[in-house]
């Protein structure tokens, strides 16, 4: 048999939350354990259903398949991948989860299923095409081109399991998929979800609390309690492995109470439960203990007192009797009876024999242009979305002119005073300020865009649908900057342009090829810094020291509003340290006086030491901080 899934031992313990009392006793590692030693295989083509109380590590299961969290110990495989290669793994899967705010809730359901058709390499005309098989499959056409926000719930879960068939992934899991849903819309998914194990051949593991939606449609039931998969087979065969009782419902006429004493305090008589319908009939509920008590010695004693059975009946163990025996959740039970028998055979053996899956190379032009396509993605969902806003960028330009026009202002009531200072760069305050206020654009883009894109994505639960892609999270923060980067553009384009046909601003000088070196390296430089604050964000969630010491400290010695020239010649050796005082020196010589890539050398050069040394150490950090948040579970959390 062929296993779309094998797992062997998987263990996952979460680190306490860090207080007071734990930086007090850095010793002290406390732990949670959320799934606990795991052994399973799942077939190809089998719908596995797993259930389980809150808690029991369901979910987390389902993340430790995803690579959204990183195991602390065990061994799986997924389609023939390890785990530890999680780009390959989120290639074999799609994740459909209840979480309705893993979307865009300004852009239509199509641009949505483009956007995340991308992250999968789709192109645009291979993602509109499997859009289109996707709607004809889960009636989607008519509520395709409508903003995701005005869907009702059976929509956004209709969508989200488009989202997670897009790349035809061969294993599909659903996570609590018919919550908040109504009876009708949670019946029709439930179909579908048959449909794609049993006339599509997809492998599907369907978490859920609706026993009765297990018994359903799945081939087989994995019941987890407090992180052990206590139980894993056939809903048929669960049922004898219950304590083995047997069920009877009797119709009795002229049954005494005398009689009914007597049945409860026989030997191997569990339970007993009698219904009164008159003053001669009652139906007798009773479960019997095999081998204690037969059904023949039951029968006689309500004989031997005189009363006449009308009928007997043999009813089966209950699902929700099963799941009270396997979890301890009923009245009556105690710590959930593991049945290390009925587990999935032991496949450690086979997971170290196992050779790797072999993958095709994509060549360097492939990587690249799969790379720029992921990027066009990301700069589209991210113009829409600002289109979205109709009228946010027409303020933004006001908010622009009201800046430009009061620094007009302030360059009028300094006049000749500030012509001294201002010598290096042609002796004009408005346009020395203009620049700066201008450029400094770059550093705020550059320094809030990374963390934003994380902050923004935890919170709305985009991050977690992205991270199931097969595309990298360093690719998602470094494609989620490229728009923010050409905004910030276009507004500093806006603030020159109207320093030239507003205010007079002469830049009929300017050396645009040098100018453009000098935005690029700002730019690299400056996003170094951006990226080790997100990684900051990353671990803490609150706080953002990095951006507030370097924007603070940017803005009262960087250059910004005065030449640091007029800086106590004590703080000023501490401007040289600063990415943007070289920025802005070379930015306004260069659009200012026209100077050559030659002449700006003296600070083209510290931008570059800048950028080789801060971009190399803010990835590595990043990449730190991912594998901290996978280890503590907190990478969609905020």
């Amino acid at each position: 048999m062929s296993y779309s899934i094998q797992t062997s031992g998987l263990t996952k313990h979460f680190p306490q939350q860090k207080g007071l009392r734990s930086l007090l006793r850095p010793w002290n590692h406390e732990h949670v354990v959320a799934v606990d030693g795991v052994t399973m295989s799942i077939a190809e083509g089998e719908l596995f259903g797993l259930l389980g109380p809150n808690g029991a590590g369901k979910t987390t299961l389902i993340k430790l398949l995803c690579t959204l969290v990183v195991p602390t110990s065990g061994e799986a495989l997924v389609n023939g991948f390890p785990l530890s290669d999680g780009e390959n793994v989120r290639r074999q899967i799609g994740l459909v989860t209840g979480e309705e705010r893993s979307f865009y809730w300004r852009l239509s359901g199509r641009d949505n299923l483009r956007f995340y058709g991308s992250l999968y390499g789709l192109s645009v005309s291979e993602a509109d095409k499997r859009v289109a098989e996707l709607s004809g499959l889960l009636g989607l056409g008519e509520f395709l081109d409508q903003r995701f926000g005005t869907y009702s719930a059976g929509m956004k879960q209709r969508l989200g399991l488009a989202r997670g068939l897009l790349n035809d992934a061969e294993i599909i899991l659903l996570d609590e998929p018919t919550k908040s849903l109504d009876p009708g819309a949670a019946m029709r998914l439930r179909e579908t979800i048959r449909d794609l194990s049993g006339e599509h051949g997809h492998t599907v593991i369907l978490v859920t609390h609706q026993l009765g939606e297990a018994a359903q449609i799945c081939d087989r039931i994995g019941i987890m309690h407090r992180g052990r998969l206590t139980v894993a087979d056939e809903v048929s065969r669960l049922r004898d492995l219950v304590t083995p009782e047997t069920k009877y419902r009797m119709d009795v006429t002229g049954l005494g109470s005398d009689a009914v004493s007597r049945l409860k305090q026989m030997e191997g008589v569990v339970d007993l439960e009698e219904e009164t319908y008159d003053e001669e009939r009652v139906v007798l509920d009773l479960r019997v203990l095999e081998g204690r008590s037969s059904l023949t010695d039951v029968l006689r004693v309500i004989v031997e007192n005189g009363a006449e059975i009308e009928s007997v009946r043999t009813e089966d163990v209950t699902l929700e009797e099963i799941f009270e025996e396997f979890t301890g959740c009923g009245s009556n039970s105690g710590e959930a009876a593991l049945r290390p028998a009925v587990i999935a055979p032991q496949v450690s053996e086979w997971l170290r024999s196992s050779e790797p899956r072999a993958v095709p190379e994509m060549g360097v032009l492939d990587t690249v242009r799969d790379g720029l396509q992921k990027v066009w993605a990301f700069v589209v969902r991210d113009l829409k979305l600002q289109a979205s806003y109709r009228l946010a960028f027409f303020f933004q330009s006001f908010g622009i002119l009201f800046s430009v026009a009061s620094f007009y202002f302030v360059a009028l009531l300094f006049g000749e005073a500030a012509v001294p200072h201002l010598q290096a760069y042609g002796g004009d305050y408005f346009s020395f300020v203009l620049v700066g206020i201008a450029f400094m654009r770059y550093q705020g883009v550059a320094m809030g865009t990374f963390a934003t894109t994380i902050r923004r994505g935890q919170m709305m639960g985009t991050l977690e649908a992205m991270l199931v892609t097969p595309t990298r999270l360093s690719t998602i923060l470094v494609a989620s900057s490229v728009w923010s980067f050409v905004f910030a553009s276009i507004q500093v384009l806006l603030y020159l342009l109207l320093g030239v046909l507003v205010f007079g601003v002469d830049l009929s000088r300017a050396n645009l090829a040098a100018a453009l070196v000098v935005q690029i390296l700002t730019i690299l430089a400056f996003s170094g810094l951006g990226i080790l604050s997100a990684s900051f964000i990353m671990v803490f969630k609150q706080g953002d020291p990095i951006s507030f010491l370097f924007g603070s400290i940017s803005t009262l010695l960087g250059g910004v509003f005065y030449p640091i020239t007029v800086l106590p010649s004590w703080l000023q050796p501490i401007s040289y340290l600063i990415p943007l005082t070289y920025s802005l020196n070379a930015m306004r010589r260069a659009i200012l006086l026209g100077d050559p890539l030659s002449a700006l050398a003296a600070d083209l050069l510290p931008l570059v030491l800048f950028a080789v040394i801060l971009l190399p150490l803010s990835f590595v950090a990043f990449r730190y901080a991912v594998k901290r948040a996978k280890i503590e579970g907190s990478l969609t959390q905020y």
